[in-house]
């Protein structure tokens, strides 16, 4: 019986010196659908605690966000106490929905911050690009680990989901500022991209250096482990579709090593999280 708990103690002292050494984060995307007041069982106030549960149980230091509109950034706030977080509305202010990034206070602190909107004029209040349906924005953030001092960039948007020049212009100027924005530091990128890898805007942004001259991987083709579907929209459909494709992304930098790629299959019968399943990331710099 000694001997047990002496083993159970070292293995767990291990473990310790393992997450201090690497220094891990655990990173989210999640679009956590709006507040649709006809999705039946699946609505908000069915699915908020659910949502926010989530991510602190699976002790995600930050996450990015879509579909979050003002009255549901709100509720996360309230059960996300932990956790502060940046966004804007995508029509400029409060207005429309927002990409907000959460993150933990006692682990990460925010250095600088920022959004543009992924159009011609990103600079521009609630400027639509190209043959987009709607506006849609980067909100970004500059980061400090609190315990190692490391510093990084975060990046979370929702392209488009009908405008296929918008999502290519999209990717292509989301390439450039990350370049401008970021410079030499380790970066990741979360997002809805409303684009399968087998599309074009894809091979942009995951082509080596081009056009801006950095390289953007894909966290699940990196990971050391992975599981979960295959596929990341559900459509809060209770039969699961294996032949949809995933949407939903983590990207990073050179700079980082990903352990562990999870996309987790929240369903409860016809009970979802959300139309979109969460990605988790562990990884280091």
């Amino acid at each position: 019986m000694k001997q047990r708990i002496i083993i159970t103690i070292v293995l767990a002292l291990c473990q310790f010196s393992f997450a201090q050494k690497t220094g891990s984060l655990n990173v989210a995307t999640f679009n956590i659908r709006y507040a649709n007041p006809n999705d039946g069982i699946n609505i908000w106030e069915n699915r908020k605690d659910w949502a926010c549960q989530s991510m602190d149980f699976f002790d995600v230091d930050v996450f990015g966000a879509q579909e979050v509109i003002e009255s549901q950034l709100a509720d996360m706030v309230q059960r996300l106490p932990g956790y502060d977080h940046v966004g804007i509305g995508r029509n400029g202010g409060t207005e429309g929905e927002f990409c907000p990034v959460f993150f933990k206070k006692d682990v990460l602190g925010l250095l600088d911050e920022g959004t543009f909107w992924l159009s011609e004029t990103p600079e521009e209040a609630n400027s639509k690009g190209w043959d987009a349906a709607l506006p849609r924005i980067v909100t970004w953030v500059k980061l400090k680990v609190k315990s190692s001092g490391k510093e990084f960039y975060f990046f979370n948007t929702h392209f488009d989901h009908r405008g296929r020049k918008a999502q290519l212009e999209s990717a292509k100027l989301l390439k450039e500022r990350i370049k401008t924005i970021a410079g030499d530091l380790p970066f990741v990128v979360t997002g809805d991209f409303n684009f399968s890898p087998s599309f074009e805007a894809y091979s942009i942004l995951t082509d080596k250096g081009k056009p801006s001259g950095i390289d953007i991987h894909d966290t699940k083709g990196i990971a050391v482990r992975e599981y979960g579907p295959s596929y990341t929209f559900n459509g809060f459909a209770p039969e699961p579709d294996q032949a949809r494709e995933r949407i939903d992304y983590i990207f990073c930098s050179n700079e980082v090593s990903v352990h562990k790629h999870h996309t987790l299959d929240g369903q409860r019968g016809k009970n979802f999280v959300s139309d979109h399943f969460p990605i988790i990331v562990c990884l280091s710099f």
